[in-house]
């Protein structure tokens, strides 16, 4: 029996396909349970990952963002590793240099606690307006010589005249269920001036080609390619300007854009082997998680202590996903504003590093392998002698 193919958010066409689901998983990353009862009462929702084969697009066709809980007190900041805190610091002094952001009106989408607008902000004595559903309430202060205003809201059309010199969106732009419109919206307020952007996402379509399993979660509406997200830019009146991955060399995907000044007719292009990656995705799902499940019968089984490193996306995917993630007793994370609370779902505690000290484990499960070196080093220092394995 054929496939039905979908309607893609990306290009419009009717023609992405189904290749991946999952049901019943915890909405929200980032507005952590305060105790066990509340993890196992977190809002759920389904994941069907469809892939368009015109745009290269994959996105989730079941998402509703009404069960996530984008609102104040939601935490996902990633400042807290040295290794983000480094790349980050980068990315603010070459957009500094290359659009010579010194005393300008920038605008950030989706800016969650305002850190990096407020950097670049310190950092070039500029002037910027953060708009994002989580800030507490609407606020205007100085910034080093600039200032910072922020704006608790989605932004729309009606946030047009906020547009300045400079428009970035850095980590957010994959959780919008309607990406295209977005740009678009953006297009027709930025009209025939000169506004460069900059936007950054991560880098999905690699993820799931390489086989990152618990890099899908619910949250995330829109899994990119550098060349999806390049057509969706394209589709939507802008030119490419320069384009490329970052992070650790291959994490996140990133452009930066022009208003284009005509409409110029335009093939969108796919990544290689794209429909061999999203077809194989499913299987290396479900083996995955039996190595998993096998995996902590033998932790159990030795009497081995085990926790997680991370309580981030990757970690919520891969305990929500375990029938026996209870044998693993505690998550640690560094970011102290995550600790104290719970795993959605699973309700393991989230601690502190330092807890280890007291409480030792046997096992440590690095649900992010990017962080693997800062987690041995810390263990190390804390002379801990435990086995490391990346989910």
């Amino acid at each position: 029996m054929p496939v039905e193919h979908l309607r893609c958010r990306g290009c419009g066409q009717q023609t992405s396909r189904p290749f991946f689901a999952s049901d019943c998983v915890p909405a929200s990353l980032g507005k952590l349970p305060r105790t066990p009862s509340e993890a196992e009462q977190v809002p759920r929702g389904s994941i069907q990952l469809a892939a368009c084969n015109v745009c290269g697009l994959v996105e989730n066709h079941t998402y509703d963002p009404r069960i996530i809980a984008f609102e104040p007190g939601y935490e996902v900041s990633l400042l807290h590793s040295p290794t983000f805190n480094r790349y980050i610091k980068d990315v603010c002094d070459r957009l500094i240099s290359d659009y010579d952001l010194r005393g300008k009106r920038l605008l950030e989408i989706g800016c969650g606690a305002a850190e990096f607008l407020r950097m670049i902000c310190e950092r070039g004595g500029n002037h910027g307006i953060g708009i994002d559903p989580t800030i507490p309430s609407r606020s205007h202060a100085p910034c080093g010589t600039g200032s910072i205003e922020l704006i608790p809201d989605f932004y729309s059309d009606k946030h047009h005249a906020q547009l300045g010199d400079f428009v970035c969106c850095l980590s957010a732009f994959e959780d919008i269920p309607s990406p295209l419109e977005l740009l678009k919206s953006l297009r027709k307020g930025i009209g025939n001036r000169r506004v460069p952007m900059y936007f950054e996402v991560f880098n999905g379509f690699r993820a799931i080609a390489e086989c990152e399993v618990w890099s899908v979660h619910y949250e995330q509406c829109n899994y990119f390619s550098l060349e999806s997200l390049r057509n969706m830019f394209h589709l939507a009146g802008f030119q490419v300007t320069r384009s490329g991955t970052c992070y650790e060399g291959d994490q996140y995907i990133f452009v930066d854009v022009m208003p284009a000044s005509e409409h110029h007719n335009f093939d969108c292009e796919l990544p290689t082997d794209f429909c061999a990656a999203v077809q194989h995705f499913s299987l290396a799902v479900s083996n995955r998680i039996d190595w998993w499940v096998n995996k902590l019968a033998q932790c159990q089984e030795r009497g081995q202590r085990v926790v997680c490193w991370g309580s981030g996306g990757k970690g919520v995917s891969f305990l929500s996903s375990l029938p026996n993630a209870g044998v693993i007793e505690r998550v640690i994370d560094i970011n102290p504003n995550r600790q104290n609370h719970f795993m959605p779902a699973v309700s393991q505690p989230i601690v502190s590093p330092e807890s280890l000290r007291d409480d030792p484990a046997d096992v440590v499960v690095i649900t992010n392998r990017l962080y693997q070196h800062e987690i041995v080093e810390t263990l190390a220092a804390m002379n801990l002698n435990c086995e490391t394995v990346i989910a």
